[in-house]
């Protein structure tokens, strides 16, 4: 048997290996000291106008990378409370945010955080005390741990 197509297919195999990277994992209030949201990529949500739990007031954690490129990666719905047709509406505007680098960033390293969506809440300058506390109330389920530090890293990413 000739071993020297395996030798050549595995020279090939790790010449292609994907590069790995640490990500440093980012609490959503800290994100501004290493990217901006590019106010042109940030879209109204477009919802179906039939599903499940489309009128309910919802949360939705998502969670994503921001990659060198400042393109959002790796998007995945952490939480949405509750279940619903929404999940699907807050993946796909945070898959097409992009964010611009801040000077504190200039070598422009990724970053692992989250988003909490509200769907159906009031707002949160809304005049009223009560609307104000039942907008956080309602947010409150979706925040995610392990975000906390400022210095944690992800497990690295391929």
């Amino acid at each position: 048997m000739n071993k020297l197509p395996i030798a050549i297919l595995a020279t090939v195999c790790a010449g292609s290996a994907i590069a790995v990277e640490n990500v440093k994992k980012v609490p959503p209030e800290n994100l501004a000291h290493y990217w901006l949201l590019e106010s042109r990529t940030a879209q109204q949500a477009n919802v179906p106008f039939r599903g499940k739990n489309l009128n309910a007031p919802t949360c939705a954690a998502v969670a994503y990378t921001i990659g060198n490129d400042g393109r959002t990666r790796d998007v995945t719905l952490e939480k949405i409370v509750p279940d619903g047709d929404l999940a699907k509406v807050a993946v796909n505007v945070v898959s097409r945010m992009r964010f611009a680098a801040t000077p504190q960033n200039a070598g422009r390293l990724p970053v692992r955080t989250y988003v909490v969506m509200p769907f159906n809440l009031p707002d949160a300058k809304a005049p009223n005390a009560a609307d104000r506390a039942r907008r956080e109330q309602a947010l409150a389920p979706c925040k995610l741990s392990g975000y906390g530090n400022d210095n944690d890293v992800v497990i690295p990413v391929r």
